[in-house]
């Protein structure tokens, strides 16, 4: 059974591209990049090329790079690589409270060891309130750390102006990058950020392999979470290079189609979210629909339980929100974070894009989408008496559904 996937924020197919280019390394150039003979310097030279190919994504110099096995363990290497183990208060940082769970999880292991860790306030958009972190900003601040672009609504952060706050403060700015990178443009210079992590399989890479970039001038403020041979000075480990080699053929082919995806995605979007607004009554975008990510549309269906609409389809694939809240009873926390009700939060459901899917597919997918919402409303009317009509007009509040984020590039 064909199955069309509107998920593409939790994962994404692996390139054909990229696939060809990692079976050599799994096969005939099979030899570990430390060693020093032919095949080990096969794969050395098919590692460094890949280097290059995610630092252009991201504007970094290829030396500011350490291969990781994804954003998470990125995201772990820097934000508890920036604290010693016998570091304690007034030593603080300051976490997002829609980021990845598992920058928010470290943040509770830091609260743990007894350091101060502030969360930031974020706007109904998602948006970080500037004026707030400048104010949990103090001399004894190490890190704050906020997602470039949500993974469930799709909000951009300014992150160039809270890398400004955090210098002036003489701390630094960690920035999960794993939903902006190959998604947006990304110079990581330009922005001023200290430490960002990316992952391959969030651009059409093979899973198990991302990698952190850290600014060459702060690379002496971080200490190793793993010890060993010392491939890279922050993380020692063999090299997988068949899946370097992908994560560097996948960033090579999401920098040169970044500009037509751009495009191709907002189109999508625009088409998907009329379907829904003529489809389903009272539907409204949660976040910001016009200076988000074309990529996620995150919408609420009235009197339909996310969980329940997308379990019970048999061939779409969407979600509730982040692919690690899933399984999850409580409503999404970045909806309730940025004010969402619990119940409309619970009545949420993400859908994201890839410009390489056809508008046929979509419209199909969303079709499906909208029909088995309208079933379950109708369960839910029968046993709770609530009924909004499915052929009535309504209002969209505040219009925002019919518009879709600028461009970017």
């Amino acid at each position: 059974m064909r199955i069309i996937y509107l998920d593409n924020c939790a994962t994404t197919r692996v390139d054909d591209e990229v696939v060809d280019a990692m079976l050599p390394f799994l096969r005939e150039d099979f030899g570990n990049p430390s060693s020093p003979h032919l095949l080990g310097k096969r794969a050395r030279r098919a590692v460094d090329a890949a280097t290059e190919s995610v630092a252009q994504l991201i504007g970094a110099d290829p030396e500011s790079l350490v291969f990781t096995s994804g954003a998470t363990e990125s995201n772990n290497l820097a934000l508890l690589g920036m604290f010693g183990h016998d570091e304690r208060s007034p030593v603080n940082a300051a976490v997002c409270p829609t980021d990845h769970k598992s920058s928010l999880s470290i943040g509770r292991a830091l609260a743990d060891r007894g350091l101060d860790v502030a969360t930031m306030r974020v706007g109904p958009d998602g948006r970080v309130d500037l004026g707030h972190l400048a104010g949990l900003l103090d001399p004894f601040s190490r890190v704050a750390t906020a997602a470039w672009v949500n993974s469930e609504i799709g909000t951009v952060q300014p992150v160039a102006r809270m890398a400004a706050l955090c210098h002036d403060a003489g701390a630094l700015l960690h920035v999960d990058g794993a939903q902006a990178a190959g998604r947006i443009p990304i110079d990581v210079r330009e922005a001023d950020v200290d430490t960002m992590s990316v992952s391959a399989h969030k651009v059409h890479g093979p899973k198990g392999v991302g990698a952190l970039y850290v600014r060459p001038e702060i690379r002496h403020r971080l200490r190793p979470v793993l010890f060993g041979g010392g491939q890279y000075a922050l993380r020692s480990g063999t090299i997988p290079t068949h899946l370097v080699v992908g994560m560097g053929k996948a960033c090579e082919l999401a920098l040169a189609g970044l500009t037509a995806g751009w495009q191709r995605v907002r189109a999508l979007r625009a088409t998907a979210l009329d379907l829904l607004v003529a489809g389903f009554p009272g539907v409204r975008v949660n976040g910001d629909p016009d200076g988000g990510v074309p990529h996620v549309l995150n919408v609420v269906l009235p009197g339909v339980r996310g969980e329940s609409l997308v379990s019970s389809l048999r061939s779409v694939a969407l979600s509730t929100g982040s692919a690690c809240n899933s399984g999850s009873q409580e409503p999404s926390y970045v909806l309730t974070a940025i004010g969402v009700p619990a119940e409309d939060a619970n009545s949420s459901v993400r859908i994201c894009l890839d410009p390489r899917m056809s508008t046929e597919d979509l419209v199909l997918g969303v079709e499906l989408v909208l029909e088995r919402a309208r079933a379950l409303a109708d369960v839910a009317v029968a046993m709770h008496g609530h009924h909004v009509p499915h052929d009535v007009p309504h209002d969209v509040p505040h219009g925002v559904p019919h518009r879709v984020p600028e461009p970017l590039v």
